[in-house]
């Protein structure tokens, strides 16, 4: 059956060496995604990553995770860590967290992705960015940022430790799922399944060697709070997320608001003063005033209700009389946790 074999040859050929604009649409090799007038449009990391790319940098696949890392011009270095939502991402042309804000801020990026909720705890994961720091891949910037939410943000703490002075963004975290130091966490059970006597293992643990940390939370959601309270010296920042729940980063984005707050951490111009004056567009977000809401119906103050309601709507009718609506469309740089 030679002509049978001479077939399957052929056919593999055209696949592997067809250039990527003939693939068909449907093709699982397709990484675009369509704009509304048909047009391609690839991941961002794909593009610069292209064979005809001027830009540098590196693509690691493995089972259960992926690395990829684009140099750019700016000397500044952001590192990256998926979190619950992005693991269920089964589009081709998925993109590590905060990719497009990388690439905006021409700032050099390492995205670490995650096909299972399995918190980064993996040996090979963990020695590669060992031997990566051991090599010095982490020298030579001006700034190191670590960053996350949630399952990511429980990341950008523990693997900051192998790049000793980074900086760390850590918006709701866990401090470790390890049953032995936080028996009283109940969530995330596939986490806390993991294999916990790796190294790495809690965020929680020697932050002094960080040159700064900060830690977004909501001081009402109790879980959330009682892991920030492991989080603890004098180079960790807090910041108090009120009415977002566990959702402190898509709270932020949701005002607009999460790239602004990105980008002065990463330079290093973040103050509280200037969180709390940027946590101020809370009040124009139907999700903060039902927040509010449910919290004085929970403590049987329904009679502030309505005066919050006339506060609210006053609130954006000021607002929007002076600035455009799209001040609060979430970026599309960061997905949803």
């Amino acid at each position: 059956m030679l002509w049978v074999f001479l077939l399957s040859c052929w056919k593999q050929w055209q696949v592997r060496f067809r250039p990527v604009s003939q693939f068909p649409e449907n093709s699982e090799l397709d990484l675009a995604s369509r704009t509304a007038d048909g047009k391609r449009v690839y991941p961002i990391w794909f593009q610069d990553l292209l064979l005809g790319a001027w830009s540098e940098g590196f693509v690691e696949k493995r089972a259960n995770l992926s690395m990829i890392f684009v140099k750019r011009n700016r000397k500044y270095l952001l590192v990256t860590f998926d979190n619950l939502s992005n693991v269920r991402d089964t589009a081709p042309n998925r993109e590590p967290w905060a990719c497009k804000f990388a690439r905006d801020a021409d700032v050099c990026h390492l995205g670490i992705t995650a096909n299972a909720p399995h918190w980064f705890r993996d040996e090979w994961l963990i020695n590669r960015m060992q031997t990566l720091a051991n090599e010095g891949f982490f020298e030579g910037y001006e700034r190191v940022l670590f960053a996350g939410t949630s399952m990511g943000a429980y990341a950008s703490l523990v693997f900051a430790k192998v790049c000793p002075h980074a900086h760390v963004a850590a918006f709701n975290p866990q401090s470790t799922l390890d049953p032995q130091i936080v028996p009283w966490e109940h969530r995330f059970e596939a986490g806390r399944r993991q294999d916990w006597t790796l190294p790495l293992a809690d965020g929680a643990a020697e932050l002094e060697k960080q040159a700064l940390v900060h830690v977004f939370y909501d001081p009402q959601f109790e879980l959330d709070k009682l892991h920030a309270d492991r989080l603890n010296g004098s180079n960790v920042q807090k910041y108090h997320c009120r009415m977002s729940g566990h959702k402190s980063a898509l709270f932020l984005n949701r005002m607009g608001r999460l790239p602004d707050l990105m980008h002065q951490m990463l330079f290093d111009t973040l103050t509280p003063q200037d969180f709390y004056q940027i946590y101020r567009s809370r009040r124009l977000l139907f999700w903060y005033r039902n927040a509010m809401r449910a919290y004085y119906e929970k403590t049987d103050r329904t009679a502030v209700i309505d005066r919050l309601n006339r506060a609210f709507t006053a609130n954006r009718r000021a607002f929007f009389t002076h600035k455009e609506e799209v001040a609060l469309e979430p970026d599309p740089m960061f997905t949803e946790d």
